[in-house]
């Protein structure tokens, strides 16, 4: 039975507390039983940590691109080879476990395993198409005579690419499969899957629904709850968003008290494709930022101990007052 190294599960735990004002989840993960989580994938590479607030050690079926070279330090699961990973790398069908085999392995022993049923990211209105994977999964540990329950979930970015969003994370119930075919079973775990995640009929009506839910955030509310509950309903015309002189005062201090992390990430975010995994590469330009950075900050302390101390403590409070940024519209007419 597989379980995510400590190195991955304690990067998760930075990545979270550092990037994000808030992780909140709601509902509860199953762990009375194998338990195969099908999980919504809105923001690249980075919705793997996020789910570990809730999952812990829980692995995933995860793109063998995240298992080579350095990334392996950073991540780790079930690899996937897709077919833009045969070609950007040159792998044989072949090179890798079957990584259905691996799941129904994974589970057999006990474990529990996260799916990524959309197969890769993307910042929309609504889910890509769902794989047949999770379907041909549940089929053949039913065969196998495996005791597992299924239970979806979806993570609500208030802003995907923004530092210092919150995140909520939504659970729907745990439940034994009851579909009598693959084509039943697909059926079944997509509505599963879509009840708890982001499903807006076009940009617009997204768009409408994230000012009401980043709204109700503000008054306390969980966001991925009033996002649901905004989707249902027809939400009230959008506004437009403000932000006071203080924002760009409080960017600053961040900037001036962290410069070299800030320049990494701004500089590393450049390489990004999509809104759905900016965070990542500013995660890694900032890890690169942070070993100038830190060595600095200790020459400081070492030489002028008090400027040290007045430099560390205005990153720190950069970073604390650092203002929650608000949604950024999906464009409307693309």
């Amino acid at each position: 039975m597989k379980r995510l190294p400590w190195r991955v599960r304690l990067l998760g735990d930075l990545l979270r507390g550092l990037y994000y004002r808030r992780v909140d989840v709601i509902g509860t993960p199953c762990r009375d039983r194998p338990t195969l989580f099908l999980l919504s994938h809105r923001n690249g590479a980075i919705d793997g940590f996020v789910y570990q607030k809730a999952l812990g050690g829980t692995p995933s079926l995860v793109s063998v691109q995240l298992l080579r070279g350095v990334l392996r330090l950073l991540f780790d699961g079930i690899p996937v080879v897709r077919d833009k990973d045969r070609e950007r790398y040159g792998l044989r069908a072949d090179a890798v476990p079957s990584p259905i085999n691996a799941a129904i392995a994974q589970l057999r022993a006990g474990g529990s395993l996260a799916l990524y049923p959309e197969g890769t990211s993307a910042w929309n209105c609504r889910p890509l198409p769902y794989q047949r994977g999770m379907a041909v999964i549940a089929a053949k540990l039913r065969a196998a005579g495996v005791d597992f329950s299924v239970q979806p979930a979806a993570a609500h970015y208030s802003k995907p690419d923004g530092l210092r969003s919150r995140v909520s994370i939504v659970f729907g119930e745990a439940f034994t499969p009851q579909g009598d075919s693959l084509a039943a079973l697909q059926d079944e775990f997509a509505a599963a899957l879509i009840a708890v995640s982001p499903d807006c009929a076009d940009a617009a009506m997204f768009n409408r629904v994230q000012q009401v839910a980043w709204q109700a955030a503000q008054q306390g509310e969980d966001y991925g709850v009033a996002f649901l509950r905004a989707q249902k309903n027809s939400p009230a015309p959008p506004f437009t968003y403000t932000s006071s002189a203080q924002v760009y005062v409080n960017k600053a201090a961040f900037a001036l008290g962290c410069p070299f992390i800030a320049a990494g990430a701004l500089i590393a975010a450049r390489a990004a494709d999509g809104r759905n995994n900016v965070t990542f590469f500013r995660c890694l330009g900032g890890l690169a930022g942070a070993l100038l950075q830190i060595p600095l900050w200790g020459a400081a302390f070492c030489y002028a101990p008090a400027v040290g101390l007045l430099w560390l403590a205005a990153a720190a409070l950069g970073w604390y007052f650092y203002p929650e940024p608000v949604p950024v519209p999906l464009p409307e007419n693309p």
